[in-house]
């Protein structure tokens, strides 16, 4: 028997069921999103400004493209055995708890890299230290995933992440911008020393309130074990979904290389050619991700009339022209106003390529097609910084623009022709015509005089 569900003929243990369930649910929403907005400060403070540390201790473009490129690879390598490990564990508290205490430490540990004797060195070794707090960063981002289905039932879902991830984004920003006035305003090294200091403390409130969650009590369920290779084969070769996840994941596989193409050259621009202070470099991150955060309520209106192609449609032609115009001024002011246009747009993405990929993968089989999904994405982050660093290094930063500009282009042609154009701009042409609008119009009359 559901939780909450009794027959007719029960008892009062049916209220008291379903008013200690709807109290476990409200205190699970309440702790986690505490949990979620005080590890985002840390998130907020530390993730825009890792490159820029990193360009501090004297790292060559190279390094810097590390940066990116060592996590994407330990993310690869540890995604499915994560998986499989936590399939294996009754508690995914317990293990998303563990898993977070020993990625937390980093910060602490990175906090003391500028003041290491071997300065030659120190690049290298933050980089080995982020590569190093990626493990447990995979096993606690898969057993968190597993318990936040495992504590949230389906119909509350949208409601419940919807308000934590506005709680968390708004965190996230605000936390971005007062670390770049704190690195400004505060020598170096004492300024980064005090960034991840602040940032171990505030995760480890984080990690106590993850750890007041109420766990619904599972049984251990035996984990599959297959070969790494029919792992990955499966979801190409479905009978019914295989052909439109190959021409999906085809698709995200260039736009996410497009996308890791300009990452590290974001960072390489703002310090080396334009000089922006930590500041502006932090603004550049709230305009982004305020804009996304304002425009999550629309996007969900669109998808439900027009469908969530259409919507992940319009987002990645957005994202495939971002980078050549982010290279056609040098102004701060261009650059903000431009950071805030496509932080609108990646609300639509984010809020599509998860629905995207769930729709393209065979239900019965939906958590080994997105880890394969996942790892192929995350292996676009190992080879596109390199190619990144080498083409800035020979050529510099526009061509480095141009060519992420023409993959995600690339990418966007694939899933366009691949779904059909009547799928995509003719649903939003029909969304917006002037007998739709009409039709809406009426449709809220008529509610009204109901």
């Amino acid at each position: 028997m559901k939780d909450g569900v009794v027959g007719a003929g029960a008892t009062g243990a049916g209220p008291e069921r379903r008013r200690d369930h709807s109290w476990r649910l409200r205190w699970n929403f309440k702790v986690s999103t505490l949990d979620g907005m005080f590890a985002s400060v840390a998130m907020g403070m530390v993730n825009p400004f890792l490159a820029v540390f990193a360009l501090s201790l004297g790292a060559t473009n190279g390094v810097v493209g590390m940066i990116t490129a060592v996590p994407a690879l330990v993310n690869t390598i540890m995604y499915l055995p994560a998986a499989g490990m936590v399939e294996r564990r009754r508690s995914k508290l317990r293990t998303s708890v563990t898993g977070a205490l020993f990625t937390r430490v980093f910060y602490l540990l990175m906090a003391f890299v500028p003041f290491l004797p071997w300065a030659k060195y120190r690049a290298t070794i933050l980089v080995a230290a982020i590569g190093l707090q990626t493990i447990p960063a995979v096993v606690t981002a898969v057993a968190w995933t597993a318990l936040m289905g495992e504590t949230f039932p389906a119909e509350e879902r949208a409601r419940v992440f919807s308000m934590r991830s506005m709680f968390c984004s708004l965190v996230a920003l605000l936390s971005s911008l007062l670390a770049g006035i704190l690195l400004d305003r505060v020598p170096y090294p004492a300024n980064y020393a005090a960034l991840f200091v602040v940032s171990f403390l505030t995760s480890m409130v984080s990690l106590h309130y993850l750890s007041l969650m109420k766990e619904t009590p599972m049984s251990e369920a035996a984990s599959v074990r297959l070969p790494l290779s029919a792992r990955l084969r499966r979801p190409f070769v479905d009978k019914e979904h295989g052909r439109k996840f190959s021409v999906f994941t085809a698709s995200a596989l260039l736009l996410h290389l497009g996308i890791n193409i300009a990452v590290p050259v974001y960072t390489i621009y703002h310090v080396r050619v334009l000089h922006l202070s930590n500041s502006i470099i932090g603004t550049l991150s709230l305009a982004g991700g305020l804009t996304a955060v304002l425009a999550y309520p629309m996007w969900g209106v669109v998808a439900r009339r027009a469908g969530d192609a259409a919507v992940y449609t319009l987002s990645i032609l957005a994202y495939a022209l971002f980078p050549v115009m982010y290279g056609l001024s040098r102004s701060p002011g261009y650059l903000i106003a431009l950071q805030a246009a496509v932080g609108f747009f990646n609300a639509g993405f984010a809020f599509t390529l998860f629905n995207l990929t769930l729709a393209y993968v065979n239900p019965t089989e939906s958590a080994n097609g997105i880890a394969v999904f996942n790892m192929l994405i995350n292996a676009t982050g190992i080879i596109a910084p390199f190619i990144a660093t080498s083409v800035v290094s020979r050529w510099g930063i526009m061509p480095s623009f141009i060519l992420s500009t023409l993959v995600r282009i690339l990418g966007c042609v694939i899933f366009i022709k691949a779904v059909g154009v009547d799928e995509t701009f003719g649903k939003l042409h029909r969304m917006v015509s002037p007998s739709a609008l009409r039709r809406r119009r009426l449709n809220r009359k008529a509610k009204g005089v109901l």
